[in-house]
């Protein structure tokens, strides 16, 4: 029976976006050089998992003579405002404001954080 499928990406095709956010196109194997965790996956897993974000639409690819070169679709500002939709709609009943006051209570903030949202506050008026 397949795994139902979660909202979002996994932490592995996390992995592959931002890595293809900060460079692309790559191929299979320039993706493979640039995992960082321990132990790296084994290339035939690594294509599985690029081919299945391409079903998603995720990301494409381009043929480059025998390789395909793959690009992300799915851009990290959408990808970064679903998933803070989600959070928001999870934790604090779709509310955004509580989410933003929630960070700002519990993560110790930099002067200048606290003046970039001041200034921002400040536009929004």
């Amino acid at each position: 029976m397949p795994r139902p499928r979660q909202p979002g990406l996994t932490e592995n095709e996390f992995e592959m976006m931002k890595i293809l956010w900060s460079e692309s196109p790559l191929k299979v194997s320039d993706l493979l050089e640039r995992v960082t965790r321990k132990p790296k996956p084994a290339y035939t897993s690594l294509l599985t998992l690029i081919q299945g974000m391409e079903a998603k639409g995720y990301v494409r690819h381009i043929k480059d003579g025998k390789a395909f070169l793959y690009s992300p679709v799915l851009s990290q500002s959408k990808f970064i405002s679903a998933e803070l939709k989600r959070i928001a709609r999870r934790l604090f009943d779709g509310t955004p404001g509580a989410l933003v006051l929630n960070l700002v209570r519990q993560e110790q903030l930099s002067s200048e954080e606290i003046a970039e949202i001041k200034k921002i506050l400040k536009e929004e008026k």
